[in-house]
């Protein structure tokens, strides 16, 4: 690692970590200490070293491109939940699982060809690579369900749609029957302010995982045709 890639990597981190602070203090100031605002803020701090810490574990190298790359996906959350881009972009949550996939899909590939060594077949690697990003994204999604269910957040975001299809709407056992167009849906007498039902998450789940496994299933396919070329993470000698 060069000097000017060291100083370009301590300069976006000590940056990042300023953000971090003054928006924690920020939220702290104004009161805003929402379970999912202040804590994801502090949280933020620390999660701007996992590439360090990630790179001592592994005893690897991340290029400053991947470095750079993985900073910002660390810094992510605290920008769509504290900054508003969540609910001002939308494309924002779906960005940042594109994002996951294709860091959890670089990493296992380090981590299967660090184990399988000299054996290392490229396409057991990469397919490797992609079942622990898989993984990841399932394991991300039970932590988004918990936080919703125990701690009355809303991770998994709801989705308005005008149709419905469902075994318990059918007139026999085992028939599904549909309501669509719906319009007006009322909730213990209220209402709802918009046309259409709410979906409680299932399709905001499905859409991040495809997405996070279609950004590791490209990640894989880039890697494989690259044949090693521009390795993001390079394993240290000796």
């Amino acid at each position: 690692m060069t000097k000017t890639e060291k100083r370009i990597r301590i300069t976006c981190l000590v940056l990042f970590e300023i953000f971090a602070v003054v928006t924690a203090a920020m939220l702290l100031i104004q009161q805003k200490t929402a379970i999912d605002q202040l804590p994801l803020a502090c949280t933020t701090i620390l999660m701007l070293f996992l590439p360090m810490l990630a790179e001592r574990i592994l005893n690897c190298n991340l290029s400053l491109p991947f470095y750079l790359f993985v900073l910002f996906y660390a810094i992510g959350p605290m920008l769509g939940q504290c900054w508003k881009l969540y609910y001002l972009t939308r494309w924002w949550d779906k960005m940042l699982h594109i994002f996951g996939g294709i860091t959890f899909a670089v990493v296992g590939a380090f981590i299967f060809a660090k184990l399988m060594g000299q054996q290392a077949k490229p396409c057991v690697v990469f397919f490797g690579a992609l079942c622990f990003s898989v993984a990841v994204a399932a394991a991300w999604e039970f932590v988004e369900f918990s936080a919703d269910q125990l701690l009355g957040m809303d991770m998994q975001n709801d989705t308005v749609v005008q149709t419905v299809n469902s075994y318990l709407l059918g007139v026999s056992t085992g028939e599904a029957a549909s309501l669509s167009n719906i319009q007006t849906v009322t909730i213990n007498g209220t209402a709802l302010p918009f046309s259409g039902y709410l979906d409680i998450g299932i399709i905001d789940t499905m859409w991040d995982m495809i997405l996070e496994s279609l950004g590791a299933l490209a990640t894989c396919v880039v890697m494989y045709f690259d044949h090693g070329k521009h390795p993001l993470l390079r394993a240290r000698e000796g």
